[in-house]
């Protein structure tokens, strides 16, 4: 029962870990951009990409 619970948390974490945290950002009459964690070498220059886009005029959400 342990091994299996083990298993079981094992494989809910590496679906979980392979996720990558996205942006969809929207402006009136502009095109939605969508920016996501995994584009970006580091996840500073990801926050610097999503703060230039709210620079921008743009309303940043997360994406599900």
């Amino acid at each position: 029962m342990k091994n299996l619970f083990l298993f079981t948390l094992a494989i809910t974490s590496l679906g979980l870990g392979s996720c990558s945290k996205c942006k969809i950002c929207t402006k009136d009459k502009s095109p939605e951009v969508r920016i996501c964690e995994g584009d970006y070498s580091s996840t500073t220059s990801y926050g610097v990409a999503v703060d230039f886009q709210e620079a921008q005029g743009y309303k940043c959400k997360a994406s599900i």
